[in-house]
């Protein structure tokens, strides 16, 4: 009997895969913990570590501990990482914009027989783009194109279709605010005036593509005719049910703790 070699396993992108990569990790977070005081995060085929420190060279030191706690729990059962995809993101507090303030981002992280090191520029995942100083411009910046470009086809389309007013409103607001408007309750500051003001200047493009709308409309009556919410209510509102969410998050959690103490239950 001859033998032939077999190719197994599941495609990348597969739908089966993140079920398969839930499957083969259970376990791996809780049993890391244990050893090192951190926290897990897991999501489809992503999984992260998150270690908080005053130190930078401390943070890697970490780092390098979870890595190799991760890469010899895996080991163990016939798993494999992919060690050249890893990355390693820095966010700190500090607000300074002289350089001897700024964290050094030179600390070199050994996993495996490698070193990786922390990302100099912003840090994409889970759709959410972040900098060292978590500002989140860049992903506020990168959403803000997306839109335009998504706006400025749909103007394009409306026109030629002739559409009603109310159908090209609301898929407006399904389209380009959907995208501007990811994760917008981490970037929004209502101090800062210079995200909002972007937002309002997209809405009103919105709103001028509604049939018979002119760009010499005035900004109350534009928003009103085209039924579009202003800038700074969307964002307000967004924030506000955000708060209210976390809040009764926490009060859930307090009552578990209340009704049994020895839970272990965190706190917000």
């Amino acid at each position: 009997m001859e033998r032939h070699p077999v190719e197994a396993g599941v495609p990348k992108d597969s739908p089966v895969s993140p079920s398969r990569f839930v499957i083969y990790t259970t376990g791996l977070i809780i049993w890391v913990e244990e050893y090192i005081p951190s926290e897990g995060l897991s999501f489809v085929e992503h999984l992260g570590w998150v270690v908080t420190g005053s130190d930078v060279n401390l943070v890697g030191t970490t780092l390098e501990r979870h890595a190799a706690k991760s890469i010899a729990w895996a080991s163990r059962r016939g798993l494999q990482f992919d060690t050249p995809e890893m990355q390693a993101a820095l966010c700190t507090c500090r607000q300074g914009h002289m350089k001897h303030l700024r964290p050094k981002l030179t600390v070199k992280i050994m996993v495996g027989n490698g070193f990786i090191q922390f990302n100099k520029q912003a840090t994409c995942w889970l759709g959410v783009c972040m900098d060292a100083y978590l500002t989140y411009k860049v992903h506020h910046n990168r959403c803000m194109k997306k839109s335009r470009a998504a706006e400025a086809r749909l103007r394009t389309v409306t026109k030629k279709s002739g559409a009603v007013p109310e159908i090209v409103s609301a898929v407006q607001i399904a389209c380009a605010q959907a995208v501007v408007l990811y994760r917008s309750k981490l970037w929004w500051d209502p101090k800062e005036v210079g995200r909002r003001d972007h937002l309002q200047i997209l809405l009103n493009r919105q709103a001028m593509s509604v049939p018979g709308a002119l760009p010499i409309t005035p900004r109350g009556a534009l928003m009103r005719e085209s039924e579009l919410t202003p800038a700074p209510v969307i964002l307000d509102s967004r924030h506000q049910q955000f708060a209210a969410r976390l809040a009764n998050a926490c009060s859930s959690k307090l009552k578990e703790v209340d009704e049994d103490p020895s839970s272990g239950t965190p706190i917000c």
